[in-house]
């Protein structure tokens, strides 16, 4: 995993694991009242040392497969997130029912210049997906192919073998019109684990520029 600090000079913390090939740049035009811990980059499940002493809270915001990839990160033991917020994401982020199905991860392997366009295209939905994907593409992640292609061989190695502990959660966003991580396969999951409140959202996979603030959503 790796690390981005936003310093807002808050003592307040957002702890946001984002989603397979990310980075803070897509984040950069959504404003936020606290700092913004982003991780990403989940080719190996190791959290980076990182001192979150100075905070007087902190929120975890689990974003696609960073909410499996938030549920198994190695956090310092004393580390106290006072509420939890999962975003179109399960704790089995590779499974036919519960996650991303297995022939379509498997294709997201194969990706190439062309088709990571149209990848890019489905992370959005609903009546504003146009104008949603024209600011995604001028604030595009700032990772190579390669290293998008490597965190998917990474993740595809530990996922089977590191089963994410049961967490609780203050709310569960699930998207009505996501083709990254079925809406159907969404509910299934958090329906299995009882989850007391989900929260529809109407967008696609990625609903972020719905929102002025990163803390709105929390």
């Amino acid at each position: 995993m790796k690390i981005h600090l936003q310093d807002n000079n808050s003592n307040n913390l957002i702890l946001f694991f984002c989603g397979w090939g990310m980075d803070e740049n897509p984040f950069a035009v959504l404003k936020s009242k606290s700092d913004v811990l982003f991780v990403y980059d989940y080719t190996t499940p190791d959290f980076p040392e990182f001192d979150f002493s100075k905070y007087n809270s902190v929120t975890l915001l689990s974003f696609s497969y960073g909410v499996y990839a938030g549920a198994i990160a190695k956090l310092p033991d004393n580390l106290k997130l006072d509420k939890r917020v999962a975003i179109n994401g399960t704790l089995i982020p590779i499974d036919d029912k519960y996650g991303v199905p297995v022939k379509q991860f498997e294709l997201t392997e194969k990706m190439d210049s062309e088709s990571v366009v149209k990848f890019r295209q489905r992370l959005f939905g609903g009546e504003k997906a146009q104008n949603h994907f024209e600011i995604f593409e001028q604030n595009l992640p700032q990772r190579s192919a390669k290293s998008c292609t490597e965190e998917l061989l990474g993740m595809k190695k530990y996922v089977s073998k590191i089963t994410a502990s049961k967490k609780v959660f203050d709310k569960v966003y699930i998207a009505s019109h996501d083709r990254c991580v079925p809406t159907r396969n969404q509910r299934n999951f958090w329906l299995m684990m009882e989850a007391e409140n989900i929260i529809n959202l109407e967008t696609g996979h990625f609903p972020f520029y719905n929102y002025e603030f990163l803390d709105d959503i929390l």
